[in-house]
């Protein structure tokens, strides 16, 4: 599929745009004369821009839905000195996209995916415990789990929401957690495992149709149940993987949300899972933050505010 022009690249008033984004907000609004309008916040690689539906609202209204790509034709508008896509016609992208295609839409992790996996064999070497060395083997050996692993975002929404977001999230857990359990304790090896694996269940919870989607599967049973799935199919691989060493792998998967309140059905019950957990949320949290602060600024030194963190936040002066 051709993308056509990029956000970064409409600059101008009155320029004929004829391209592809994922609509990544969507709302109808009734202007002060009494009209419906529809206001769109649309996405690619690049940059977010905004866009208008004046005319045919309703039609329009269910040709698409949030996390589409759709293909746009508009004009550009500048309100409040930012460019504003006007569109005159609007319709959601039906044919597939492959992976590589979705490179047009979603950033790639700023380390670089090709860096990331050459990091990623560089953790694992450092494995010594034989059967979770294994699970690895094992691991790498599923191209249909690991290609998924090293391209997909950790999220459609919250934090890592690039290419290679999942691959970098998880790398973070094992890289702060070899340098955690030499201060605090815990296996290392099981902590670099649960931290590449505790998220593991997303490669099957999302697809890529027509964006990043939900599966129903990934609906139905969520990335904490489908990630014990995966990892008791790599365990059934390996002849006498140890019981407690997959049971607290399991734990980890498991617990990493910390409580049920936030989706997890049992708490952390090992130092690992305590340090998987926290460390997840303090790098989901972080690259929330700053991603938030990439776009959202309300002024040079504030954040508008974050719905999901329920806060602004600041951000010191550079130097």
């Amino acid at each position: 599929m051709k993308k056509g022009i990029f956000v970064e690249d409409i600059t101008k008033e009155n320029m004929e745009v004829d391209s592809s984004f994922i609509v990544i907000k969507k709302a109808i609004f009734t202007s002060k004369n009494n009209t419906k309008y529809m206001s769109l916040e649309l996405k690619d690689k690049t940059g977010k821009i905004e866009g208008k539906i004046w005319d045919n609202v309703d039609l329009f209204d269910n040709v698409f839905e949030k996390n589409d790509i759709v293909s746009i034709k508009a004009k550009t508008r500048f309100f409040q000195d930012k460019p504003q896509l006007h569109i005159s016609n609007i319709k959601k992208v039906d044919k597939t996209i492959d992976i590589d295609g979705m490179r047009n839409f979603f950033p790639e992790s700023e380390r670089g995916i090709e860096h990331l996996k050459e990091e990623y064999f560089s953790i694992i070497e450092q494995i010594r415990h034989p059967h979770i060395l294994r699970l690895f083997s094992v691991f790498n050996e599923r191209k249909d789990i690991q290609e998924k692993f090293f391209l997909f975002p950790a999220s459609i929404g919250v934090h890592h929401v690039y290419m290679g977001g999942l691959l970098e999230h998880s790398l973070s857990l094992a890289k702060m957690g070899i340098h955690a359990a030499k201060t605090i304790g815990g296996d290392i090896d099981i902590i670099i495992a649960g931290s590449i694996l505790h998220d593991i269940g997303k490669v099957e919870e999302l697809e890529i149709k027509d964006g990043f989607k939900y599966t129903d599967k990934g609906r139905l049973m969520g990335h904490i149940a489908l990630g014990v799935i995966i990892l008791k199919e790599l365990i059934g691989d390996i002849t006498e993987f140890p019981v407690h060493v997959a049971d607290v792998l399991a734990n980890i998967i498991i617990s990493h949300h910390g409580m049920e309140e936030w989706g997890s059905p049992k708490k952390p019950m090992s130092l690992e899972a305590l340090v998987v957990h926290y460390l997840d949320n303090l790098d989901a949290k972080a690259m929330g933050v700053k991603e938030h602060m990439k776009e959202n600024m309300e002024n040079e030194r504030w954040t508008t505010y974050h719905r999901l963190y329920e806060s602004r936040f600041y951000k010191l002066p550079e130097g």
